[in-house]
Protein backbone atom coordinates (compact mmCIF):
# COMPACT_ATOMS: atom_id res chain seq x y z
CA UNK A 1 0.00 0.00 0.00
CA UNK A 2 1.08 3.52 -0.85
CA UNK A 3 2.11 6.63 1.52
CA UNK A 4 -1.21 7.56 0.81
CA UNK A 5 -2.93 4.98 1.59
CA UNK A 6 -4.42 4.32 -1.71
CA UNK A 7 -3.43 1.28 -4.01
CA UNK A 8 -4.72 -0.13 -7.04
CA UNK A 9 -7.38 -3.44 -6.71
CA UNK A 10 -8.58 -3.55 -10.39
CA UNK A 11 -6.53 -4.15 -13.22
CA UNK A 12 -6.67 -1.52 -16.23
CA UNK A 13 -8.64 -4.34 -18.42
CA UNK A 14 -11.12 -4.15 -15.05
CA UNK A 15 -11.54 -0.77 -15.06
CA UNK A 16 -11.74 -0.34 -19.02
CA UNK A 17 -14.55 -3.07 -18.98
CA UNK A 18 -16.37 -2.18 -15.93
CA UNK A 19 -16.42 1.48 -15.98
CA UNK A 20 -14.91 3.03 -19.19
CA UNK A 21 -16.51 0.91 -22.02
CA UNK A 22 -20.00 0.80 -20.76
CA UNK A 23 -20.36 4.14 -19.51
CA UNK A 24 -18.69 5.72 -22.13
CA UNK A 25 -21.22 4.35 -24.73
CA UNK A 26 -24.14 5.45 -22.70
CA UNK A 27 -22.22 8.84 -23.45
CA UNK A 28 -22.14 8.18 -26.96
CA UNK A 29 -25.82 6.65 -26.89
CA UNK A 30 -27.23 9.31 -25.28
CA UNK A 31 -28.51 11.96 -27.96
CA UNK A 32 -28.44 11.45 -31.71
CA UNK A 33 -30.05 13.44 -34.82
CA UNK A 34 -31.23 12.01 -37.68
CA UNK A 35 -31.47 14.66 -41.04
CA UNK A 36 -30.72 17.45 -38.80
CA UNK A 37 -33.31 16.37 -36.39
CA UNK A 38 -33.23 15.64 -32.90
CA UNK A 39 -34.15 11.77 -32.83
CA UNK A 40 -32.58 10.73 -29.13
CA UNK A 41 -32.20 12.33 -26.20
CA UNK A 42 -32.88 11.79 -22.15
CA UNK A 43 -36.41 12.33 -21.08
CA UNK A 44 -36.74 13.82 -17.60
CA UNK A 45 -34.52 14.38 -14.68
CA UNK A 46 -34.10 10.72 -14.12
CA UNK A 47 -32.34 10.50 -17.56
CA UNK A 48 -30.60 13.53 -17.34
CA UNK A 49 -28.96 12.43 -14.03
CA UNK A 50 -27.96 9.35 -15.08
CA UNK A 51 -25.89 10.22 -18.13
CA UNK A 52 -24.28 12.60 -15.71
CA UNK A 53 -22.97 10.19 -13.32
CA UNK A 54 -22.29 7.77 -15.73
CA UNK A 55 -19.83 10.69 -17.38
CA UNK A 56 -18.53 11.05 -13.63
CA UNK A 57 -17.62 7.65 -13.87
CA UNK A 58 -15.88 7.79 -16.91
CA UNK A 59 -13.94 11.09 -15.70
CA UNK A 60 -13.13 9.46 -12.53
CA UNK A 61 -11.83 6.51 -14.52
CA UNK A 62 -9.51 8.37 -16.39
CA UNK A 63 -7.92 9.41 -12.81
CA UNK A 64 -7.77 5.58 -11.76
CA UNK A 65 -6.15 4.91 -15.29
CA UNK A 66 -3.26 7.41 -13.87
CA UNK A 67 -2.12 5.57 -10.50
CA UNK A 68 0.87 2.81 -10.34
CA UNK A 69 0.85 0.04 -11.42
CA UNK A 70 -1.55 1.49 -14.16
CA UNK A 71 0.26 3.96 -15.82
CA UNK A 72 2.15 3.28 -19.00
CA UNK A 73 4.78 4.90 -20.81
CA UNK A 74 5.02 7.44 -23.44
CA UNK A 75 1.32 9.96 -23.30
CA UNK A 76 -0.55 7.62 -21.49
CA UNK A 77 -1.08 10.08 -18.36
CA UNK A 78 -1.84 12.74 -20.79
CA UNK A 79 -4.66 10.74 -22.70
CA UNK A 80 -6.04 9.53 -19.13
CA UNK A 81 -6.24 13.21 -18.34
CA UNK A 82 -7.66 14.19 -21.67
CA UNK A 83 -10.61 11.69 -20.88
CA UNK A 84 -11.05 13.24 -17.24
CA UNK A 85 -11.90 16.39 -18.64
CA UNK A 86 -13.95 15.52 -21.83
CA UNK A 87 -16.21 13.32 -20.00
CA UNK A 88 -16.58 15.96 -17.18
CA UNK A 89 -17.29 18.82 -20.10
CA UNK A 90 -20.09 15.40 -20.78
CA UNK A 91 -21.29 15.62 -17.23
CA UNK A 92 -21.37 19.62 -16.93
CA UNK A 93 -23.49 19.36 -20.40
CA UNK A 94 -25.88 16.52 -18.75
CA UNK A 95 -26.68 18.34 -15.50
CA UNK A 96 -27.45 21.87 -17.92
CA UNK A 97 -29.68 19.11 -19.92
CA UNK A 98 -27.97 20.23 -23.15
CA UNK A 99 -28.50 18.09 -25.98
CA UNK A 100 -25.95 19.55 -27.93
CA UNK A 101 -23.22 20.88 -25.83
CA UNK A 102 -23.60 16.99 -24.74
CA UNK A 103 -23.08 15.57 -28.37
CA UNK A 104 -20.32 17.58 -28.61
CA UNK A 105 -18.44 16.78 -25.52
CA UNK A 106 -19.40 13.57 -26.66
CA UNK A 107 -17.78 13.29 -29.47
CA UNK A 108 -14.54 15.03 -28.35
CA UNK A 109 -14.66 12.14 -25.61
CA UNK A 110 -14.87 10.04 -28.54
CA UNK A 111 -11.38 10.95 -30.22
CA UNK A 112 -9.86 10.87 -27.01
CA UNK A 113 -10.83 6.96 -26.98
CA UNK A 114 -10.03 6.54 -30.58
CA UNK A 115 -6.35 7.95 -29.59
CA UNK A 116 -5.93 5.98 -27.15
CA UNK A 117 -6.78 2.80 -28.68
CA UNK A 118 -4.77 3.43 -32.04
CA UNK A 119 -1.61 3.75 -29.23
CA UNK A 120 -2.32 1.08 -26.96
CA UNK A 121 -5.06 -1.63 -27.36
CA UNK A 122 -3.07 -4.86 -28.38
CA UNK A 123 -4.00 -5.73 -31.80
Amino acid sequence: MGQSGFYAVASTCDIMDGIVIPDSQAVFDAVSYVDGKLTRVPKGDDEWNRLRVRALAVAEAGNLLQMPPRVKSGDWSTIAHDMTTKAAAVAKAAEANNPDAVLLAGGELYDTRAACHGKYLPP
